[in-house]
């Protein structure tokens, strides 16, 4: 079969164009190679091309057309300072995901072409992208974010399928206004109205067990607070009113603690004559605030709200139980260090 030109080519592949446009529902690659009597390799091959031009977005095996905001891809010429800043964000993603992220690896190679030699960074930015590689390959995770990730661009309202921690799983429709990743479990969050229950949700992108690209479009209404929404969340947690959180911490960390990034508004920090420092904020949810205070151990003491205080007692009874600790065995120092704790 004769090699067609090149002009005749891009004919074809504005022919496909035109008939995926017509078929605004979606329409398949066989069925696109049947209508126009194409090869289906050559119609594949077609279809991928204005994939890469981002004239088009494939859902399932359906194609759809992409309109004009959409189709403008980002002209993006970084910095040797910007590129740092990027690389270290993207080793943050790297550090976070337990799964390949094709994404993130493309665009680490990328960056790894833009760095020239004299930056000393294009190896790092590859070997990023190699340690990125590595990771389980997961294709319905993969699948999920990247739909996820056209919905909040697009702004097109996603049907998803979705298994909470505690209940079964339930189907919705998002429009996800915001995407949030989060420092406590490295999870990817996205922020939006949902359906269900007709009203703003936040979900976990790896807890979506389906997603489907919907052909409805949304607006973030004016009064969405953006991430202004997360001002008094420790991390992902946000709600309508706050609790006044206070932790006091052992002098052996004081120095540390002083160094961590807070996140709760309106810090307040004390220091007492023993060298103990008290840090007191409020905040919405302390959730996602509880697994960084474990992290601390017995160097934090929680004084403030009580049923958080009491929850972290409860935590210290269980923990003395899985390591077999009782008043049988403890020494007047332990006496002094657990009584108080342990309530006798």
């Amino acid at each position: 079969m004769p090699k067609i030109s090149d002009e005749r080519r891009s004919e074809r592949i504005e022919t496909v164009y035109q008939l995926i446009k017509k078929y605004g529902d979606g329409i398949k690659t066989t069925e696109i190679a049947e209508t126009l009597n194409y090869a289906e390799r050559t119609t594949r091959e077609y279809v991928n091309k204005l994939e890469a031009q981002y004239r088009i977005t494939k859902n399932g095996l359906d194609w759809f057309p992409l309109n004009e905001r959409e189709q403008r891809p980002l002209k993006f010429e970084p910095s040797p300072e910007e590129a740092v800043v990027l690389y270290i964000a993207l080793r943050m993603l790297v550090k976070q995901s337990d799964r390949r992220n094709p994404l993130a690896e493309g665009l680490l190679l990328k960056l790894a072409n833009l760095a020239n030699t004299e930056l000393h960074l294009g190896d790092d930015l590859e070997q990023a992208a190699v340690e990125l590689a590595q990771r389980p390959t997961d294709h319905a995770y993969q699948d999920i974010f990247q739909q996820v990730l056209r919905a909040y661009l697009h702004r097109r309202k996603l049907e998803i399928v979705y298994h909470p921690y505690k209940s079964e799983p339930f189907r919705t429709v998002i429009a996800p206004y915001l995407i949030e990743p989060s420092g406590f479990g490295f999870g990817m969050y996205a922020i939006g109205h949902s359906s269900t229950p007709d009203a703003t949700r936040t979900y976990k992108l790896e807890r979506i067990q389906e997603a489907k690209l919907s052909h409805e479009s949304f607006d973030v209404p004016p009064d969405f607070p953006g991430l202004e929404i997360l001002r008094n969340a420790w991390s992902i947690y946000y709600g309508e009113t706050t609790v006044e959180v206070v932790l006091r911490f052992a002098p052996e960390v004081a120095r540390r603690v002083r160094e961590s990034n807070w996140r709760g508004a309106n810090v307040q920090i004390d220091s007492d004559e023993d060298g103990y420092v008290v840090y007191s904020f409020e905040i919405n949810d302390t959730t996602d605030l509880i697994p960084w205070i474990r992290t601390w151990g017995a160097n934090v003491e929680v004084l403030a709200p009580d049923d958080l205080r009491d929850q972290m007692i409860g935590e210290a009874r269980r923990l003395a139980q899985v390591y077999g600790w009782n008043t049988s065995n403890r020494d007047d120092d332990s006496h002094a260090r657990f009584g108080d704790i342990f309530g006798d």
